[in-house]
């Protein structure tokens, strides 16, 4: 078996039992299937899943084993330039997904988009279908949700819509009702090359738990910083600020982030931290509306 082919990737993936085999299922051609939504956890593995289910349908030699790795299709999509593949993210500031960027509009961000809706509106060229990845569908503004209906109601034969989210909650119920959502289950067993700490931070999300494992140096601060703030008195709340800003800063890997994107994620460190060390509910609760 090919190392680049469907079967031999998902196997490699921890978990995801119940996912895998949908996928395993959405990628053979007779499936049906055309919308299909991925949800779970940060690093369970949903973002790898929407890669592998992409490429089986776009793939042009796929005959119900999922993307064979060797056509012109599969060669293009691993290079990052076939042209029958969109990939929409959150952009800006404020990491929103907007209206822009699923029809024809203002655009968002200082670069231009493809909308998905002109993308569709012609066949595919080399690929055997048009596939439209969209990660962390939450994000969409109500405007884009609006728009994505129409095409999610009135599908091209040859349009496929993959969607991924951390927060199956935040996308919008008659987005959710016209997809076929899949869980992305967790693995029981804890991955041996990491540690319980990075494993428990994670929630036993593989992905994230490597990322926490690669970077526990901020990580470890992060949990100094939690056991401090536990016991501390309200005249360290601005050292222990500044401090909290430092460690935003480390646990951002992105060095081009822009500051709100790096407090976001530190405060998305934070409650996990706050979780794992038992603080009060209450502590955990606000942080999250912050």
């Amino acid at each position: 078996m090919s190392s680049s082919s469907t079967a031999s990737r998902l196997e490699a993936l921890q978990g995801l039992i119940g996912a895998k085999s949908a996928v395993r299922g959405f990628s053979r051609p007779d499936s049906g299937a055309h919308a299909v939504l991925l949800y779970g956890l940060e690093g369970s593995g949903k973002r790898t899943l929407a890669r592998e289910l992409a490429r089986a349908w776009l793939c042009k030699a796929n005959t119900g084993e999922g993307a064979c790795g060797v056509c012109q299709a599969c060669q293009a999509f691993d290079r990052g330039n076939l042209s029958d593949f969109l990939k929409i993210v959150p952009e800006g500031k404020s990491g929103i997904i907007k209206l822009g960027q699923i029809t024809e509009g203002d655009q968002p961000g200082d670069r231009a988009f493809v909308p998905l809706r002109s993308f569709l509106r012609t066949g595919p060229l080399l690929a055997k279908a048009k596939v439209v990845l969209i990660e962390q569908a939450d994000r969409m503004n109500a405007s884009a949700a609006n728009a994505l209906l129409k095409t999610l109601e009135e599908p091209e034969d040859y349009g496929k819509l993959i969607l991924t989210t951390d927060s199956v909650g935040g996308v919008l119920p008659t987005i959710l009702s016209r997809c076929v959502a899949v869980s992305c289950d967790l693995p029981v067993d804890r991955d041996p090359d990491v540690s319980e700490e990075a494993w428990a931070l994670a929630r036993g999300a593989p992905g994230k738990a490597k990322a926490i494992a690669a970077n526990w140096d901020a990580y470890r601060d992060l949990l100094g910083l939690v056991d401090t703030l536990l016991t501390a008195k309200p005249h360290l709340a601005l050292a222990l600020s500044e401090r909290f800003q430092e460690i935003a800063e480390k646990l951002e890997e992105d060095e081009n982030a822009q500051k709100r994107q790096e407090q976001s994620e530190g405060l998305r460190a934070l409650a996990e931290a706050l979780r794992y060390r038992g603080a009060p509910p209450a502590w955990i609760h606000r942080v999250v509306r912050a």
